[in-house]
C-alpha cells in the first residue's frame, strides 16, 4: 500500500483509508463481519481509520476489535456535530474527545477534527481553545476541520489545524482549485 506524508505532521500514512460510518450504522450490527472488515483493511496495508463520535457505534466497534492493534494504524475522529441536538460549545467538544478516547479503547487519538461546523463555531473562541488544550494534554496529536466551502476555506487560512477533510469526488471538483492550492502551500495534510 502507498504511504504518503500526511502533510507536514511527519506521519505516514496509507493513500487510502478506511471510512467507518457505515459501521456504526443501524442494521450493520454483526461485530464478526466489522471485525472482519477492520482487520483486513489493516493486513491489507491501510493505515488510515477515520470514525466520528456522530457514526453510532463506530468508536465502539473499532475499540473492541482492533484496540489491540493501535500501533498499526492512524486513528482519525470527529467532534462536535450531533445533527444540531447539542450545542457547539467547549463542554460538547471536551465530552467527544473524552468519550471518543473511552469507545476506541485507546489513550491517546491521532487526529481529531471538529466536524461540519459554520464558521460561526470556527470562530468561537472556547470550542477553538478546548481542542488546543486537547492537543496540549495530550489526549490528541493533531487538530483537524472536517467539512466543506468556505468553513475549510477558513479553517485552512486559520492556521489552527494540521489537516482537512473534504469533499472531492467525480462530481464536485471545487477543492482541487479552491482548497487544495492553499492547504498544500500551508503544509496541511489534505
Amino acid at each position: 500500500m502507498e504511504q504518503r506524508v500526511l502533510g507536514s505532521t511527519g506521519v505516514k500514512v496509507s493513500r487510502l483509508g478506511l471510512g467507518l460510518a457505515q459501521i456504526g450504522s443501524i442494521g450493520f450490527e454483526n461485530e464478526s463481519r466489522v471485525s472482519d472488515l477492520i482487520n483486513s483493511a489493516l493486513d491489507s496495508g491501510i493505515s488510515f481509520l477515520d470514525t466520528a463520535a456522530s457514526y453510532g457505534n463506530s468508536e465502539e466497534f473499532i475499540g473492541r476489535t482492533v484496540s489491540h492493534r493501535r500501533d498499526e494504524y492512524f486513528l482519525a475522529t470527529k467532534c462536535g456535530h450531533w445533527a444540531g441536538k447539542v450545542p457547539w460549545n467547549a463542554e460538547t467538544v471536551r465530552s467527544h474527545i473524552d468519550r471518543s478516547l473511552k469507545r476506541l479503547q485507546t489513550h491517546q487519538l491521532d487526529l481529531v477534527q471538529i466536524h461540519s461546523c459554520g464558521k460561526d463555531v470556527l470562530e468561537q473562541e472556547e470550542v477553538i481553545r478546548t481542542l488546543m488544550d486537547a492537543k496540549d494534554t495530550g489526549k490528541t496529536r493533531f487538530l483537524g476541520y472536517s467539512g466543506d466551502n468556505k468553513e475549510a476555506k477558513w479553517a485552512i487560512n486559520s492556521g489552527l489545524f494540521d489537516s482537512i477533510q473534504t469533499t472531492f469526488n467525480l462530481v464536485d471538483q471545487a477543492a482541487r482549485t479552491q482548497l487544495f492550492p492553499d492547504a498544500q502551500k500551508k503544509g496541511i495534510g489534505i
